[in-house]
């Protein structure tokens, strides 16, 4: 039974170290190809994908000289998934191939993207208005993923791709209100009364950025007496914080006797027109006379001249044409024309008018075109022949040519008022937005000391100095 045993344990060894022969053999001294990896096996969706790690050479570890090693790659680096490359090299009648798996995956996070970091909202509000997006490398625009997560202090917003990468962003919240309410008057803030009207509040509108319609909160101070004088009232709101706002209107209680030291001379050029009528009922409305210097170029309103003049108002001649080329053609043309209106005026009134202005005014430039001196001539002309011309030496700036709201034009008006003793203002009643002025000039005046007249041949001239 021992030479049994010893005998096998001597076949066993045998095999053995042939075995072994052989392996060192094929391992350190047989020639054969050999390939050299290196680089990762897992590569990032997007990314340039790189065979260069992949080597062979023929030989053994002692020698091994270099080949070229041909693939075939299916890699498409642009979807997640395995893949292979399959490697090939040969030397002479030697040939090896080999198959090494590439995964593409995607580890990149996505990213959020949020309008601020901090958010400011009122207390109680659940109103989280903020703007996020989210974009991943692989899946594209994500935002409709997010998820957000509220606190009493902080949002957070998290999201995650496809491949289970996952981000997050917190945005800060500042619960408070730190915005007043917002008071608007209807109407104006300065209101113009006739003394004995009952003033009627045209009222006001309150909102707050975080309790909305404030308006029923609204307290208003003050009174407005039944004598002469300026009076304030004062709109006051708060919010639910303790936010307040405040506004005031001013009230002016003006007297209708007309008895100011200062007189304003309101003049209308180039009317009738469409516009007449309405300015007719805002001058009754306040028992102010104007002075309108007419023309013939409308017949259709000349109804407008008999009305203005039954109503106490002046009527002026301001050529029938207004036509500066025919008007200015002459001495002679333009005292036909002149006579033309006037026939006009007889007609509608019952008698003729002494009372002139110059087409563009006796400074005018633009007769020069026409007839060099004649402005001259004309101003001494006119007088002899028994007429008054007045021009003005307050202007709404309605003729400029520069189409203007009615407050823009009563505040020319207004700003060119002072301490002197009369003033002559021009306007045009072709305007529709200079007759819709008027209100405003005249509550002004009155509440300032200043009274209304219409020209007469003797009032107070403002010439201006010709230079033609």
């Amino acid at each position: 039974m021992k030479k049994f045993l010893l005998k096998n344990k001597i076949y066993f060894f045998i095999a053995f170290s042939f075995l072994l022969f052989l392996i060192i053999y094929f391992c350190f001294f047989s020639k054969r190809i050999i390939f050299n990896f290196s680089g990762e096996d897992v590569i990032e969706v997007g990314s340039d994908y790189s065979s260069k790690g992949v080597s062979a050479c023929y030989g053994n570890i002692f020698k091994c000289f270099d080949i070229d090693v041909s693939l075939y790659s299916g890699v498409d680096t642009s979807k997640l998934g395995d893949y292979e490359v399959i490697y090939t090299a040969s030397y002479r009648k030697h040939k090896k191939r080999f198959v090494k798996k590439i995964s593409v995956v995607d580890r990149t996070k996505p990213i959020i993207n949020v309008s601020s970091n901090e958010l400011s909202i009122c207390p109680n509000s659940d109103n989280y208005d903020i703007k996020y997006t989210a974009f991943d490398n692989y899946d594209g625009d994500i935002t409709d993923k997010i998820t957000i997560n509220v606190q009493d202090d902080s949002l957070t917003l998290d999201v995650s791709d496809s491949s289970g990468n996952s981000n997050s962003s917190i945005v800060n919240i500042n619960r408070e209100d730190l915005i007043a309410p917002n008071i608007s008057l209807n109407g104006n803030d300065t209101i113009y009364i006739p003394v004995g009207t009952q003033f009627v509040d045209p009222g006001y509108n309150a909102s707050d950025n975080c309790d909305g319609d404030v308006s029923g909160r609204v307290s208003v101070s003050g009174s407005v007496g039944q004598d002469v004088g300026n009076y304030t009232l004062n709109y006051s709101v708060s919010d639910s914080v303790g936010n307040v706002s405040s506004i005031d209107r001013n009230v002016v209680v003006y007297s209708l006797n007309n008895v100011g030291s200062k007189v304003i001379y309101l003049t209308f050029d180039d009317g009738p027109s469409q516009y007449t009528g309405e300015l007719l009922d805002t001058l009754s409305r306040y028992n102010v006379k104007a002075t309108f210097f007419v023309t013939g170029r409308n017949s259709n309103y000349f109804h407008y001249i008999k009305r203005a003049y039954n109503e106490g108002h002046t009527i002026g001649l301001h050529t029938y044409s207004h036509n500066y080329s025919s008007v200015y053609s002459s001495v002679d043309a333009y005292f036909n024309d002149l006579s033309s209106i006037n026939e006009i005026v007889m007609e509608q009134t019952g008698s003729y008018s002494k009372i002139i202005r110059f087409p563009g005014g006796s400074s005018n430039t633009v007769s020069k075109n026409y007839t060099v001196g004649i402005m001259s001539q004309l101003a001494k002309m006119v007088e002899s022949r028994g007429y008054s011309y007045f021009d003005w030496n307050v202007s709404s700036g309605d003729a400029s040519g520069v189409i203007l709201d009615s407050s823009s034009y009563a505040q020319n008006v207004i700003n060119s008022l002072g301490s002197g003793s009369y003033y002559i203002v021009l306007q045009h009643d072709t305007n529709a937005n200079s007759v819709r002025a008027v209100s405003s000039i005249i509550e002004y005046g009155l509440s300032h000391g200043y009274s209304f007249r219409a020209l007469s041949f003797d009032s107070p001239n403002a010439h201006h100095r010709i230079f033609n």
